[in-house]
C-alpha cells in the first residue's frame, strides 16, 4: 500500500511529500529490462515471423530498416538519365544502318575521300544544313578499344521524303574500321575559349587548302570575319577559281557591311572578303562558315574542324 501524504497544519512548516530509498535490487531489474528490450529489437523479425505463422497472419517483414534520407532506391535510379552507349558499325562493303529516319549505306573509302548514300525514310523533306548530324570514324586496336580518327559534319543537302542522295567528303583519316552516325547539339560541343587581351578581344583562325578564315571575337563571340583565299597561278584549276571568285566578289559587295575583291600578281590570285557582322543582316550571305553575330567560338571551332579545317 502506498504511503499517505502527511501535511502539518503549522505556519511556515516544511511539508514532506515522501521519501524513497533506492534499493540495490532495483538497479539489477533495470539492467535486465534494458537487456530484454535490446534482445527484442534484434530478434524482432524472427519473433514476428513466428507469431505470423502461428496466427495465420500475412505480415510483411522488411529485409532491412530504411532510415529517412538513406533510401537505396535512389541508387537504383541513379543511372536512369545516362545517355545510351553510342552505336558503332563495322565498316564493311555491305554496311547499312538506320538512325532516326535516315538510312546510310554503300560506303566507299578511298585514300582521301569517303562516299556513302543517305535515304530519307520519313514523310517530310530533311534539310541537313539545319541539323547537326556527324559521321564519326574510328580505328580499333587488337584489344578492341576504339580511337576516334576524324569527324565530319554531314550537311549542305536537302533529301526529299522517300529520296536518296550520295555524298562525298574529303578525309584525312586512314585505317577506318568503324563508323557512327549521330546528332550532336551545340550544347554538347566541347568548351573552347580563345586567348584574349584585357578587353576581351581575340581571334579564331581556321585554315583549309587555299583558304584562311579569321574570326574576330569579343568575349569569345564573333563580330567580324575576314575570308582570304590565296590561289597559286600555276594551279590546274586557276581559271575556274578566278571566274568563281570574280562572281562571288561582285555579289558580296552589294551587301551592306560586306566588302569583297579579287586581285592578282605574278604568283597568286587573292580573293578577300571582309564582313562586319554588326551591320550584315543575318541570312543575306549564303555561306555556312559565315556565322551570325555573337556565335560562340566553340561552335565555329567544332563545326569547322568537322569540315576539314584546322583551327587555333
Amino acid at each position: 500500500m502506498a504511503k499517505k501524504v502527511v501535511i502539518v497544519d503549522e505556519e511556515l512548516t516544511p511539508t514532506v511529500l515522501a521519501t524513497k530509498k533506492v534499493k540495490r535490487g532495483s538497479m539489477i531489474w533495470l539492467l535486465l529490462i534494458f537487456a530484454a528490450l535490446i534482445a527484442a529489437a534484434i530478434y524482432l523479425p524472427e519473433i514476428t515471423a513466428y507469431v505470423s505463422q502461428k496466427l495465420g497472419l500475412d505480415i510483411e517483414i522488411p529485409n532491412e530498416i530504411v532510415t529517412p534520407g538513406n533510401d537505396d532506391t535512389d541508387d537504383d535510379n541513379s543511372n536512369d538519365d545516362e545517355a545510351p552507349e553510342l552505336q558503332k558499325y563495322a565498316l564493311t562493303a555491305d554496311l547499312s544502318f538506320t538512325v532516326d529516319n535516315l538510312t546510310l549505306s554503300n560506303f566507299e573509302v578511298t585514300e582521301q575521300q569517303i562516299t556513302f548514300n543517305i535515304a530519307n525514310n520519313g514523310t517530310e523533306a530533311i534539310d541537313l544544313s539545319e541539323m547537326h548530324y556527324y559521321l564519326n570514324m574510328y580505328s580499333t586496336d587488337v584489344e578492341g578499344a576504339d580511337t576516334l580518327l576524324e569527324r565530319i559534319k554531314v550537311a549542305d543537302n536537302i533529301i526529299n521524303a522517300g529520296g536518296n542522295i550520295s555524298v562525298t567528303y574529303n578525309i584525312k583519316a586512314t585505317g577506318i574500321t568503324e563508323v557512327a552516325f549521330l546528332e550532336i547539339s551545340e550544347e554538347e560541343y566541347p568548351a573552347y575559349v580563345a586567348d584574349a587581351d584585357e578587353a576581351g578581344n581575340a581571334t579564331l583562325v581556321c585554315q583549309k587548302d587555299y583558304e584562311t578564315v579569321t574570326y574576330s571575337l569579343n568575349n569569345n563571340q564573333v563580330f567580324s570575319i575576314i575570308d582570304n583565299y590565296v590561289v597559286p597561278t600555276n594551279d590546274p584549276n586557276y581559271n575556274v577559281f578566278y571566274g568563281t571568285y570574280q562572281t562571288l566578289a561582285a555579289t558580296y559587295s552589294t551587301i551592306s557591311g560586306v566588302s569583297s575583291n579579287v586581285s592578282t600578281d605574278e604568283a597568286n590570285m587573292y580573293f578577300v572578303t571582309n564582313i562586319n557582322l554588326r551591320t550584315v543582316v543575318d541570312g543575306t550571305i549564303n555561306n555556312d562558315i559565315y556565322y551570325p553575330l555573337n556565335t560562340d567560338a566553340k561552335v565555329m571551332k567544332f563545326e569547322l574542324e568537322a569540315q576539314g579545317y584546322t583551327c587555333s
